[in-house]
């Protein structure tokens, strides 16, 4: 089995960037990924290509070939758990919030762990035999002549039946067949491994080429089945290759256009001392023309999280930046500084005047570039926070290893370092 090499890349790298495969660019291209005005690729993700494996890393990252894969293997892992976690719907795909090829990425992960567990398909047959196996006693007494005795007849002829196993049959070429490409494309990173090699599969022969040929003996199979595990890897290698058949690439891409919103859930998940407000936050309420008052709650302010501290009634409203923030020229605008004041506000309001509540932004990154956002009056040369505002509380900011959350979130841990740091608690 080839062992096709890792290439790691990365999330809003430039199109011209040498170090991007012709045949990556194809794969995206052949997606929709890139637009002609596009100067940048905005994608984050697994693409398998005619070399190896590419993958897409979130901007910032500090991630090399050289860690055998496991930031690929946490990509992998924490799209899959998104994908099964959220939501699908329209909203989702025209936000860009879906990950692209989750089915397939769902399907073949549990090909790959069916596998793991239970190896080749084999087939079951069971034979009619004589003496041997188990008795059909209805079978036995039409067709076996029966011998009196004291204790009632004996029939020397027991018809019998017992099952024997076929492991070189069409199913299971084609089941190896299936596994090599997934192994392939994507095995090495959910493993977590740098070289994968299993002499079973190569010792299978090769199935027919036709896809439509493949099919008809799964089909044809599935009627035959009734164990439990045969069911589930006939239908998902026959859901396999109905996506093969349908797609015009060997290989399904799989990633989500804007990490952003995974970057937000995520950072939402680890964080400690999550406290739901958005429930209880203001909504907008329109006066009709006949002097009706309608609020619309489903248009009210949504933070991204706050927290709350465990032993102080104190808050943090965080929210979480996915931008470059090498400096103030790539860190949030206006507008973004303006939703924390507001959601600043509402928390205050919520919890009482005079309650503590700091903001933060939290961006992608493993050293920190800038401390904190601050507002000035145009004009003002400003020297210290004591030259801005004093009606705009300053919005701290904070910088998270992108793979170090994606280990976190995968393995249901949490970010006690980032929130003490939020809360400004010294390590211990």
């Amino acid at each position: 089995m080839p062992q096709n090499k890792i290439l790691y890349l990365t999330d809003r790298i430039s199109l011209t960037n040498a170090s991007i495969p012709n045949s990556v660019i194809d794969v995206l291209n052949s997606q929709g990924l890139i637009a002609p005005d596009m100067e940048k690729i905005h994608f984050c993700g697994i693409v398998p290509y005619n070399d190896g494996v590419a993958v897409f890393l979130p901007r910032n990252h500090q991630a090399s070939t050289a860690d055998g894969g496991s930031a690929g293997h946490y990509l992998i892992q924490a799209l899959l758990k998104y994908y099964q976690d959220k939501e699908s719907g329209i909203d989702a795909l025209e936000n860009g919030e879906e990950v692209i090829g989750g089915r397939a990425l769902s399907l073949a992960i549990s090909l790959i762990n069916d596998y793991q567990a239970n190896g080749l398909y084999v087939r079951r047959v069971k034979e009619r035999t004589v003496n041997s196996g188990k008795v059909n006693w209805s079978r036995t007494i039409s067709r076996s002549p029966a011998y009196p005795s004291a204790s009632g007849p004996i029939y020397m002829d027991q018809q019998t039946s017992r099952s024997r196993y076929i492991a070189n049959c069409e199913i299971a070429e084609i089941h190896a067949a299936v596994m090599k490409e997934l192994f392939s494309d994507y095995g090495m990173l959910w493993l977590g491994i740098s070289a994968y090699f299993d002499e079973r599969l190569e010792l299978v022969h090769k199935p027919s080429e036709s896809i439509e040929v493949n099919l008809t003996y799964l089909k044809r199979e599935l009627q035959l089945s009734y164990s439990d595990r045969d069911i589930f890897l006939i239908n998902g290698l026959i859901q396999y290759l109905e996506v093969k058949k349908g797609r015009l690439s060997s290989s399904t891409l799989i990633g989500v256009r804007k990490f952003h919103n995974l970057w937000e859930s995520m950072l939402d998940e680890c964080l400690i001392g999550k406290y739901p407000v958005n429930s209880k936050l203001p909504v907008p309420v329109y006066q009709t023309n006949r002097g009706q008052f309608i609020p619309i709650a489903q248009k009210g302010q949504r933070t991204d999280t706050v927290l709350k501290h465990s032993d102080e009634s104190r808050f943090a409203v965080v929210d979480a930046k996915y931008y470059e923030a090498s400096s103030p020229y790539t860190a949030p605008g206006w507008p973004d500084l303006v939703k924390q004041f507001y959601y600043q506000q509402a928390v205050c309001q919520l919890e009482g005047e005079g309650t503590p509540v700091s903001n933060h932004f939290v961006f992608p990154g493993s050293h920190a570039k800038l401390k904190s956002a601050h507002v000035a009056s145009r004009g003002v040369d400003v020297k210290s926070s004591s030259d801005c505002l004093p009606g705009y509380a300053a919005i701290y900011c904070h910088y998270q290893d992108p793979i170090e959350l994606l280990k976190t979130y995968v393995s249901g841990g949490k970010l006690t370092r980032l929130t003490n740091e939020i809360f400004d608690i010294p390590d211990k």
